[in-house]
């Protein structure tokens, strides 16, 4: 008999008191669940992270990876910056994913933005209907997307849904981001609802009609991105990004 452990069904997250999102979601691929995990340890070409599509940059940004003895560098860390305001950078991948009725999906960012009520912040979906500035990924440049981050003008944690141009508005939460603070952002999907999460505490839940502002059934892109906002110092860190689909 040779050693190991075998395991009946796919391995998931336990239930926890916080991150409900992530409750019984696979932790590793599985016939039941697709899941990617980036956490940023390979290096940066052309401001593009390894396993990425495609990156937009504005004139003076960079994406580069963090250098910085003592870092989380070490460990994989992604730094976007610019020399100046209003710019930054984007990256995205294939559009591979779907939200479905009745299944399941979350997507979940590690990050810090040195000032969170000036600067833009945003991860999630997107139709990638254009590619000149960053922000084309997560306004209405694209027609489909769900994103979620801060937004330049608030600190607080910002939802924006839209299907085909669908006239939405952006909701924003009830928990603030902190200056220069890990966070984990989160999008839940439990195939019904949409949720926006700080820290694995419910920050927001969609309210707008479903059937009319969230993209369910069309093929959207991953994505990350940040601006500098008001100020060309201003810098956004990404430590890794995952995503979980339920099959």
């Amino acid at each position: 008999m040779k050693n190991g452990a075998g395991f009946t069904e796919s391995i998931v997250h336990a239930r926890l008191q916080n991150y409900a999102y992530r409750t019984s979601m696979g932790m590793i691929p599985s016939a039941e669940f697709t899941v990617r995990m980036d956490d940023f340890l390979l290096p940066v070409a052309s401001n593009l992270p390894q396993g990425w599509t495609a990156a937009i940059i504005d004139t003076g940004a960079t994406t580069t990876v963090s250098t910085t003895a003592g870092s989380l560098g070490a460990t994989g860390c992604l730094l976007i910056a610019s020399d100046g305001t209003t710019e930054g950078a984007a990256f995205y991948g294939d559009k591979q994913i779907q939200l479905t009725a009745g299944k399941r999906f979350f997507m979940e960012m590690r990050a810090q933005t040195s000032l969170a009520a000036t600067t833009d912040l945003q991860f999630g979906l997107s139709s990638i209907n254009a590619t000149t500035n960053p922000e084309d990924l997560w306004t209405t440049a694209s027609t489909d997307l769900v994103a979620f981050g801060v937004l330049n003008g608030s600190a607080y944690a910002t939802m924006l849904a839209d299907l085909s141009n669908s006239g939405s508005t952006a909701e924003v939460g009830t928990i603030a981001l902190t200056d220069a603070t890990w966070c984990t952002l989160g999008i839940g999907w439990d195939g019904y609802a949409l949720q926006g999460y700080v820290d694995g505490t419910l920050a927001l839940t969609w309210s707008q009609a479903v059937a009319t502002t969230v993209p369910t059934g069309v093929a959207l892109a991953p994505f990350a991105g940040f601006r500098t906002g008001t100020a060309a110092g201003n810098i956004g860190t990404i430590d890794y990004i995952r995503f979980v689909i339920e099959r």
